[in-house]
């Protein structure tokens, strides 16, 4: 008869084949997004770019959190630290900024309200995954890495408050 032949487990890659590096290029995948999103000037024509923007900005940020998620150990604190500072200096000016201009434009996007609405809960939640599960990876500068979150997050937010009246 014949024999069944078992095939290996599946493993997941080495765990320090993930580096911080590749972190920090997700995060600029968010960021570069984030930049892209702030150019919007609004109207019917360019309400498919607004869309493209946030939907670039949610795949980058996939990509993040399931990296982030494949790493088992934390980083060393040299990664961590380059962690912190790369983040809080990239989506840790540009996102408040970005949410400072969307606030600022509100008039001009109030036809759009309903699309930038679902996409700030949705941009939202997937910044507190990623940054939590960023967070849990980090073994040193967690302060400084703590106070990008909160920052980010409280400008969120805000334009989700203002975009919810």
């Amino acid at each position: 008869m014949f024999q069944r032949h078992k095939s290996p487990p599946f493993t997941l890659p080495e765990d320090k084949a993930l580096i911080h590096s590749t972190l920090i290029s997700d995060i600029k995948g968010i960021d570069d997004g984030v930049n892209a999103l702030t150019a919007y000037k609004g109207g019917l024509v360019n309400e498919l770019p607004i869309g493209a923007d946030i939907a670039a900005i949610h795949i980058a940020n996939r990509k993040g959190y399931a990296d982030a998620n494949l790493r088992a150990s934390p980083f060393n604190a040299a990664d961590s630290t380059a962690i912190v500072e790369y983040t809080a200096n990239s989506v840790g000016v540009d996102i408040p900024a970005s949410v400072e201009v969307l606030k600022s434009k509100y008039d001009t996007f109030v036809d759009q309200k309903i699309v930038i609405l679902a996409g700030l809960k949705l941009l939202k939640n997937d910044y507190d995954t990623f940054s939590a599960a960023l967070v849990s990876k980090i073994s040193a500068d967690q302060t400084n890495g703590l106070a990008a979150v909160a920052v980010i997050d409280d400008a969120l937010q805000s334009a989700i408050d203002l975009y919810s009246s």
